[in-house]
C-alpha cells in the first residue's frame, strides 16, 4: 500500500471532500424543508379558515389564495414565498460558503420544496414567486426582466398562469444570453433553466385551459369549501 496514502496530505484532502459533500447536501436538505413550509396553506387556514387544497385550482400560491380567501392572506403568501427563495439562497452562504454550486442548488431545492411540500403529501404549488426570490439573489438582473414581463402580460390578459408561463420563459432565456454575454456565471443559468421546467411541467394543466378558453382569470372569487373541477392534477 502506497505511503501517500496514510499521508496528513491525502487525509486532509479526503477529509476536506467529505466536508464540501456533508455542507452540500445539508444545504439542498434544509432549502427544501424552507422551501416546503406552505406560506399560501398557512396564510389562509389561519387568516380565514379556508383550506387552499381543497378550493380552486387547490394550489397554495397566491393567486389561489386570492381567488379562495382574500388580499390580506394572498399578499402574505406572496412575500412568503419570495422570501423562502431569497431565504434558501441566504442560507447556503452560511451553510455551505465558499462552495460556488451551493447557492444554485438551494434556491432549486426550494423551489422543488414548495412545489412538492412534504408537509402537503408532496403537493403544493408552481413556485413562481419562490422562483423570482431566489432569482433575486442569483440573477437579479434576468430575474428583474422576466417579472416586469411576467407581470405585463398579467395585466393585459388577467391570466396568472400566462404570467407565469411568461415568467419562467423569460427567466431562462435572459439568463442564457446574460450567461453567454458572461455577465452570469453559467451554473446560476442552471438555476434558471431547472426552475422554468419544473414551472412548465406543474402547469401543464393551465396550458391546456389556456388553449381551451376556459382557465380563470386574475381574482376570480371562489366561495371557500368549494371543490373546482379545475384540479392542478390531472385524476
Amino acid at each position: 500500500m502506497p505511503a501517500a496514502v496514510f499521508s496528513p496530505s491525502a487525509w486532509n484532502i479526503e477529509t476536506e471532500v467529505l466536508l464540501i459533500l456533508f455542507r452540500t447536501l445539508l444545504t439542498i436538505i434544509a432549502s427544501y424543508v424552507l422551501g416546503a413550509i406552505p406560506s399560501g396553506y398557512l396564510a389562509a387556514k389561519l387568516i380565514k379558515g379556508v383550506d387552499v387544497t381543497q378550493v380552486g385550482s387547490g394550489r397554495i400560491g397566491g393567486s389561489n389564495v386570492l381567488r379562495a380567501a382574500g388580499v390580506v392572506p394572498a399578499i402574505l403568501t406572496v412575500l412568503g414565498d419570495l422570501g423562502k427563495g431569497y431565504g434558501a439562497v441566504a442560507l447556503a452562504g452560511l451553510i455551505a460558503p465558499g462552495i460556488p454550486l451551493a447557492p444554485v442548488l438551494a434556491g432549486l431545492s426550494a423551489v422543488g420544496g414548495h412545489n412538492w411540500s412534504v408537509f402537503l403529501g408532496f403537493d403544493g404549488g408552481v413556485g413562481t414567486a419562490t422562483t423570482f426570490g431566489a432569482a433575486l439573489a442569483l440573477l437579479p438582473l434576468p430575474a428583474g426582466v422576466a417579472i416586469a414581463t411576467g407581470a405585463l402580460v398579467v395585466l393585459i390578459w388577467r391570466h396568472t398562469s400566462l404570467g407565469s408561463i411568461t415568467f419562467a420563459l423569460v427567466l431562462m432565456l435572459a439568463s442564457i444570453v446574460s450567461g453567454a454575454a458572461g455577465a452570469t456565471p453559467m451554473d446560476r443559468v442552471l438555476f434558471a433553466v431547472g426552475t422554468s421546467a419544473m414551472a412548465l411541467w406543474e402547469l401543464r394543466p393551465n396550458i391546456a385551459r389556456l388553449r381551451q378558453g376556459t382557465e380563470r382569470k386574475l381574482g376570480e372569487y371562489i366561495p371557500a369549501g368549494k371543490k373546482d373541477t379545475q384540479r392542478h392534477r390531472p385524476q
